[in-house]
């Protein structure tokens, strides 16, 4: 059992370093940028190239209007409220830097720094393995995400590339859908006298195993080209 503070942070910290690590650098040495599985869909499979429009003040004033208002800061010290509050003074230097991190493909080194909060999930208290990073970044840098998102989302919705089975993270869609459609499906079986049977998978840290070669060249199939995919790479 460890009590000392310090020594708690440093062992999650090297915990959550390492979480999938060797799964994920076994694959990534196994993959090339340019010899990624899917390169040979590009013969076959095209969407437009993505519209990446710059931001404006509209935009903008959306997208802190649409934040959480909270006294709780990060690393920078500066909470959801403060930015609100300040929102006429500062909404003309933000436009700038978000044109510019667009224009130039290339996002902020100090917008990548976070604090990471280990969120406990069950079993044995003392085990890093029981616990979950979560990772909070600058709010500037939620404002910057979400720029990004709605333009990778409206290349994805306009041109029509979401799987129909895709309910997360979409407008007008949710796990809910999901689960409705596989009840509806099972009762519908089920009342015709078929037999039903599933398969359920737990994917442990998912996440932290994803490939980015393989999900850069998927955005690269999906019309995500340029600075702006030279933009998502750095980020």
């Amino acid at each position: 059992m460890v009590y000392n503070q310090i020594n708690i942070a440093n062992k999650l910290n090297n915990y959550f370093l390492n979480m999938g690590g060797s799964i994920r650098n076994k694959r990534i040495n196994e993959i090339k940028e340019d010899e990624s599985p899917l390169q040979n869909l590009f013969k076959y499979f095209y969407q437009p190239l993505i519209s990446w429009p710059y931001t404006s003040a509209k935009e903008i004033n959306k997208i802190t209007d649409s934040l959480k208002s909270k006294d709780s800061s990060r690393y920078e010290e500066i909470s959801t409220k403060i930015i609100k509050i300040g929102k006429p003074f500062i909404i003309s230097p933000l436009i700038n830097i978000c044109n510019k991190v667009l224009a130039q493909g290339i996002y902020p080194e100090r917008m990548k720094f976070s604090l990471i909060k280990p969120i406990y999930k069950s079993g044995d208290k003392s085990s890093p393995s029981n616990y979950r990073p979560i990772s909070l970044l600058a709010a500037f840098s939620t404002i910057f995400e979400k720029v990004i998102y709605k333009r990778l989302f409206d290349n994805l919705n306009n041109n029509v590339i979401w799987n129909e089975h895709q309910y997360g993270f979409r407008s007008e869609a949710s796990t809910e859908n999901a689960s409705y459609i596989l009840l509806n499906e099972i009762l519908t079986a089920m009342h015709s006298k078929q037999m039903v049977g599933g398969i359920f998978c737990d994917l442990h840290t998912a996440f932290d195993c994803i490939n980015h070669v393989v999900l850069l060249q998927k955005l690269k199939l999906y019309g995500v080209s340029g600075k702006f995919y030279n933009l998502v790479k750095s980020y």
